[in-house]
């Protein structure tokens, strides 16, 4: 628990340096967040005064601790390295320096909001509500594989089909098991309820989680998904009503685990804890995956396995970031993401909207695919608590059992772990995450 408040403030008050102002939990445009995130960490700008060389101020800057680092060729301003955070700090020490025109920040510039051009953008309330624009102008995410455990995915959807993971080892249709795998022509993915190599959808709701999480995005139809760049394993673990058992949950974790998914979406849940699902659950964490899940949508106790220890639990929200009313509760809550009439892909090429904890969990997912393409070094304990130390407080202060640390905000995620791209990976390594026995209880940051 120390170790987490340390690392939380240590972020903080660096945050509090990069940010001015404006608070994680404030609202605002583009705009005014960049104009109040206003500098680049770690770097100050100075113009040498007439007759200084360029070997003298090198000097002059090294006495000091300091080191030019680049230039504005013609100018005499030159590039210099400070502390991150230290960049106010050292301005007010150099200001006064005869050699020196003038010191200033290396201030940012920022481009318009990154806007798909995917014609159903405007039904979906969720994506600007979690500032999924603002994160896209750092990036639209990267090749990372996203597993989608669910009633399986619409693998001819024009939103989809470009997007599904693709086993390079396995040649399909052959009648042979390839790569050595254990499963025969899995080429994208398998069906654990069918037994075999068509995780194909029929019921509809896997292909909704799938587009969230990943939709091909700005690619002039559809909608859009959280991280453009993911790929989507689809495993069927759930049948044509949506009902499932834990064994195939289980065997769907494995096989994302070992066959190179980073991330799994598991927007299921059952009432009972099973040593065998907890497992799976660890297994799959121990090869580093991140695993989101959905909290529950009747109103009553977390369902497993969201209420498994190392797994980021979902809760629902409402375009006005409400508590969606048929989103469980309790300790074992870690982040909320928008759940309530979600537009995105369904069955037979077409869309629809949905509610639920199930369409906040890919929220998550996605938001994992961004923070892992601007930081692949991070563990996957890392990536969670990137994602819930930069949330939207929403509810009591802190942490509560409705709505867990907040709300995901995909603009201070991915800006924070931009800002710390070169150290944030040594702040981290210099405070591991705590362990996690026993059961979930959000009294300290997890992870």
């Amino acid at each position: 628990m120390k170790r987490a408040f340390f690392l939380l403030t240590i972020i903080s008050l660096v945050l509090s340096m990069l940010l001015g102002p404006a608070s994680a939990g404030e609202s605002g445009d583009s705009g005014e967040l960049w104009q109040a995130r206003r500098f680049k960490p770690g770097e100050v700008l100075v113009k040498l005064a007439a007759g200084v060389g360029a070997s003298w101020a090198a000097a002059n800057l090294t006495t000091k601790g300091l080191a030019i680092v680049g230039e504005i060729p013609s100018l005499d301003i030159k590039r210099v390295a400070v502390t991150p955070g230290q960049e106010l700090m050292w301005i007010e020490e150099l200001k006064d320096d005869p050699g020196l025109v003038f010191v200033e920040p290396n201030y940012l510039a920022h481009a318009a909001e990154t806007i798909p051009d995917d014609p159903n953008y405007a039904e979906q309330w969720d994506l600007p509500r979690i500032r999924a624009p603002e994160a896209w102008d750092f990036t639209t995410g990267d090749n990372l594989t996203i597993a989608v455990i669910d009633t399986g995915v619409d693998l001819d959807h024009p939103d989809l089909v470009g997007k599904l993971w693709l086993n390079a080892d396995e040649i399909p249709g052959n009648g042979l098991d390839d790569d050595g795998n254990g499963y025969v022509d899995d080429s994208y993915g398998w069906d654990f309820v069918n037994d075999d190599a068509e995780p194909q959808d029929d019921y509809w709701h896997g292909t909704h989680v799938a587009g969230i999480a990943a939709a091909d995005t700005d690619n002039g139809q559809g909608v859009a998904g959280v991280s453009w760049g993911a790929r989507i394993m689809p495993l069927k673990a759930l049948n044509a009503s949506g009902d499932g058992n834990y064994a195939d949950i289980a065997s769907a974790i494995v096989y994302a685990a070992d066959n190179g998914a980073r991330i799994l979406n598991l927007s299921l849940g059952g009432k009972d804890y099973s040593a065998a699902l907890a497992e799976a659950v660890g297994y799959a964490r121990q090869r580093g995956c991140l695993l989101a899940a959905a909290a529950g949508n009747n109103g009553g106790a977390v369902l497993y396995p969201a209420a498994n220890d190392g797994v980021l639990a979902v809760v629902a929200t409402n375009r006005w970031d409400g508590r969606w009313y048929g989103s469980n509760y309790g300790p074992e809550v870690d982040v909320a993401a928008p759940g309530a009439d979600i537009y995105n892909t369904t069955l037979n090429d077409t869309y629809l909207s949905a509610s639920g904890t199930s369409a906040a969990a890919p929220h998550v997912s996605g938001l994992a695919a961004l923070v892992w393409s601007v930081q692949p070094d991070l563990t996957n304990d890392e990536v969670a608590r990137v994602i819930t130390e930069t949330v939207r407080d929403l509810g009591a202060p802190g942490w509560d059992r409705f709505y867990g640390w907040g709300r995901i905000d995909a603009y201070q995620a991915i800006s924070s772990v931009a800002a710390f791209r070169v150290y944030l990976p040594l702040i981290f390594k210099s405070t591991p995450p705590p362990a996690c026995p026993g059961p979930k209880h959000r009294s300290s940051p997890p992870f």
